[in-house]
């Protein structure tokens, strides 16, 4: 009967520590995606930026164009 009991308290402490294990590699899983979303978006909000920044200079561009063939016009 001790030998039952001392095999069923070994193996429920197997599954605890199994389970443990199995927790902490799951919570590191949840840090790296975590670090890895962060990363997403401050480089989307980068690309954005800087799609803004050439969106502006095209803008400026086209204002620039404009204006030259205003002056042509009128010349």
């Amino acid at each position: 009967m001790r030998v039952w009991i001392f095999a069923w308290l070994m193996a429920s402490f197997v599954t605890l520590v199994m389970l443990a294990a199995f927790l902490a590699s799951m919570v590191s899983a949840a840090v790296q995606l975590g670090r890895a979303a962060q990363r997403f978006q401050r480089d989307v909000g980068e690309i954005t930026a800087d799609i803004s920044r050439g969106t502006a200079r095209a803008g400026d561009r086209a204002a620039r164009d404009r204006e030259r063939l205003q002056a042509l016009g009128q010349g």
